[in-house]
């Protein structure tokens, strides 16, 4: 599959092999990589600690392929609010691999804009990006020069612009279901000006699908309750939806691989650090 002159390949395996530009796609990030020794991450949306784990599994596999050194590009443009488990999760990550990963790692360009999200980012990697080779820029075309890679500023803003056109049916998709969370498929897609197939295809390209979408988005729900209020599990179930706790453990688990209990305290013990 072509995204904007870039092939849309599955695994860090495949991405080295590719014989010209190409790009892993994941829910709210992707790493490309260009046939002119420069790579990159673009992250969006609202990246979860699930999303900073698979993005630091895949970071890390692919620094140990002969283009991990290349010069790095990391745009944290569209990134609109971070999670606090995740950001401490990426936070962490940064210090645990400082040794193998600042060894492997070349120049590295951050790309942000102004804001809480851009500014928590880079406070984040002022405080644990000792030994890296960081730079912080708002202009992305100088980002580029600074590693010497103009040439690949073109191509690089293609992919950023087709990319983030799948991550609005994302964003989009959500705000419908905050207003209206219980509408079936095919009144989901026209309220999105799109065929069910075209609703499908994008959320395909944005890494998700409709059924995931739609468990986010409960799972939200279910956060916010269990963060700010005392409700027992049957009850924030009952709320949200669900027939039953038994299925928002079940859930739980497989958004986020902990039940809503030890997310609950696992919370509230950040809050209190």
């Amino acid at each position: 599959m072509a995204l904007a002159g870039f092939t849309a390949v599955p695994d860090v395996t495949t991405l080295v092999a590719a014989p010209g530009d190409a790009v892993i796609v994941r829910r709210s990030f992707c790493l490309w990589q260009s046939h002119r020794r420069a790579h990159g991450t673009i992250l969006w949306g609202r990246p979860d600690e699930d999303d900073v784990a698979e993005l630091c599994a895949i970071w890390d596999e692919h620094l140990r392929t002969p283009f991990g050194a290349d010069p790095t590009v990391a745009d944290v443009r569209a990134v609109q609010s971070v999670d606090l488990l995740a950001f401490e999760r990426l936070s962490r990550t940064f210090v645990e691999r400082r040794a193998e990963w600042t060894a492997r790692t070349g120049p590295q360009a951050i790309v942000h804009r102004f804001g809480l999200a851009g500014a928590s980012i880079l406070g984040m990697l002022q405080l644990v990006g000792q030994g890296y080779r960081l730079r912080a820029f708002d202009v992305v075309g100088e980002a580029f020069e600074w590693l010497e890679r103009s040439e690949v500023l073109a191509s690089y803003e293609a992919l950023r612009i087709a990319l983030l056109g799948e991550a609005d049916v994302v964003r989009r998709l959500h705000a419908v279901l905050e207003a209206e969370p219980r509408l079936g498929t095919a009144e989901l897609a026209r309220r999105l000006g799109l065929s069910v197939r075209s609703l499908q295809r994008h959320l395909a390209m944005a890494g998700t699908s409709l059924r995931a979408e739609r468990a986010r988005h409960v799972v939200r729900h279910a956060e916010r309750l269990l963060e700010g209020t005392e409700l027992d599990l049957d009850a924030i179930a009952a709320s949200i939806g669900l027939a039953s706790s038994s299925r928002l453990v079940a859930l739980f688990r497989r958004v986020h691989r902990v039940t809503p209990g030890a997310f609950r305290r696992e919370r509230r013990s950040a809050m209190r650090s």
